[in-house]
């Protein structure tokens, strides 16, 4: 019986023993088996995008149990080490060469010692409101510059000559018209180029320089062309009419106004003509010619038109006031400004109207007609403001300045050039501006990212200067 009962004690050891060696065993597979490594992307900057001054880098670290650290490498260098969220760095570039490459990844470490490394990304690094090249004339340059498809830069001049300037600053070929070039060129879907001249003609341009065609008004050609999504050219004159031309040079139509058309059209969704001229009116003229209606402000219309998301027409005239004209013709509102608007208006992302005054002033409207800022220049302001992507306002001034406004009415930065600025500018895809001065020259300036993807965010709607919603 003993002998039983020992034996019986010993398989009950035996069997909690194994039980126990379950345990650990299993405790120690649970312990021992290897988490996962982190997740880490870097959030900001974007991949392949310009930056400026301090640029705030900024990551997304996660992990199944617990992230210890994250890096910041630059150029391959260790910034920082962050223990805990956020996970920020602020770089200074202040004193890096313009336009110089920058690489940027990140490191992330959880608390069993693996890591992760982030994609590494691309950044460029500007400097803002310094000259890049400029390029002489031999004339005033009042035209808006436009920028084909390659980088070309295309201006007029009042030594009579349309100039193609390559990016680097370079001629690559100028055209002679028979008088000043006053009028803002607009680009064609084939590439052909298209521009007014005070010899009476719309000049066509192939893409090498060479002449196309050219068709005679019976006026001066001050206003800008814009181009129908049928490749019709529409064009005002001094002669008082508004001319419709077919893209082989032909004559379509054209629409008489009171007095000369030194507007530049526009062209809505559904191919309605806007067009100002002195005889104090707004036209809308349908795609055939016919005229729709017209609406009669204080003052000539010399502003061009510009176009919002649902159809609202906004221009300026010299009465002082900036009208927001619905698409059936009838006021929506009005803004004054205290002195002529010549300007035309740009439209920001949230509907936000910029337009320049001779009061000296750049306006900043909200889209309900009511005042959200404006800043003050040194001189009148006849150009016309062009939105950057990240919302800066750049505008000359006849203070001879070239001015880049922050979206909240702050300067950011001032270029001086050798006179009045009445070129409206133009942003290149690098985040070059372009723009003309009295002073016989086109300026390259460096700005920082591209035009703005707004509803129409600079003069004549876009860099080809279409004139045209899209």
């Amino acid at each position: 019986m003993k002998k039983e009962y020992v034996a019986g004690v010993v398989r009950a050891a035996f069997v909690v023993f194994l039980a126990l060696l379950i345990v650990i065993s299993c405790s120690k597979k649970k312990t021992t088996e290897p988490d996962e490594a982190p997740v880490v992307e870097i959030t900001n900057p974007a991949d392949g995008s310009f930056v400026s001054g301090t640029v705030n880098i900024t990551a997304n670290a996660t992990d199944d149990n617990e992230v210890d650290s994250v890096q910041f490498y630059i150029d391959d260098t260790l910034r920082s080490t962050l223990t805990a969220e956020p996970y920020n760095y602020s770089w200074e570039t202040t004193g890096l060469e313009n336009n110089s490459s920058h690489t940027i990844y990140a490191i992330a470490y959880d608390t069993a010692e693996n890591e992760s490394v982030s994609e590494t990304i691309s950044v460029i690094v500007v400097i803002e409101g310094i000259v890049k090249w400029r390029y002489s004339t031999g004339g005033t340059v009042r035209s808006s510059p436009a920028i084909g498809a390659d980088a070309t830069i295309y201006v007029g001049s009042l030594d009579n000559y349309l100039y193609a300037i390559n990016p680097d600053g370079t001629l690559k070929w100028s055209y002679q018209t028979g008088s000043y070039v006053y009028s803002s060129p607009a680009i064609g879907a084939d590439s052909t180029i298209y521009v007014g001249s005070y010899d009476n003609y719309l000049h066509a341009i192939n893409p090498n320089g060479t002449s196309k065609w050219s068709y005679q008004t019976g006026g001066y050609v001050y206003s800008s062309p814009a181009i129908g999504t049928d490749g019709t050219i529409y064009v005002g004159s001094l002669d008082n009419y508004l001319y419709a031309i077919h893209s082989n040079g032909t004559f379509k139509w054209s629409c008489p106004t009171g007095s000369m058309v030194q507007s530049s059209p526009a062209i809505g969704t559904d191919g309605t003509i806007y067009v100002g001229s002195n005889d104090n009116y707004l036209y809308a003229i349908n795609p055939n010619g016919v005229f729709k209606w017209s609406y009669s402000t204080g003052g000539d219309v010399y502003s061009s038109p510009a176009i919002g998301t649902d159809g609202t027409i906004y221009v300026g005239s010299q009465d002082d006031y900036l009208y927001a004209i619905n698409p059936d013709g009838t006021l929506k509102w009005s803004y004054q400004t205290g002195g002529s608007v010549y300007s035309s208006p740009a439209i920001g992302t949230d509907g936000t109207i910029y337009i320049g005054s001779y009061d000296n002033y750049l306006y900043a409207i909200n889209p309900d007609g009511t005042f959200k800022w404006s800043y003050q220049t040194g001189g009148y302001v006849s150009s016309s403001p062009a939105i950057g992507a990240d919302g800066t306002i750049y505008v000359g001034s006849n203070d001879y300045y070239l001015y880049a406004i922050n979206p909240n009415g702050t300067l950011k930065w001032s270029y001086s050039v050798a006179s009045w600025v009445h070129s409206s500018p133009a942003i290149g895809t690098d985040g070059t501006i372009y723009v003309g001065s009295e002073d016989n020259y086109l300026y390259a300036i460096q700005g920082l990212g591209s035009l703005a993807n707004t509803p129409w965010p600079m003069f004549h709607h876009d860099l080809k200067h279409t004139g045209r919603v899209d």
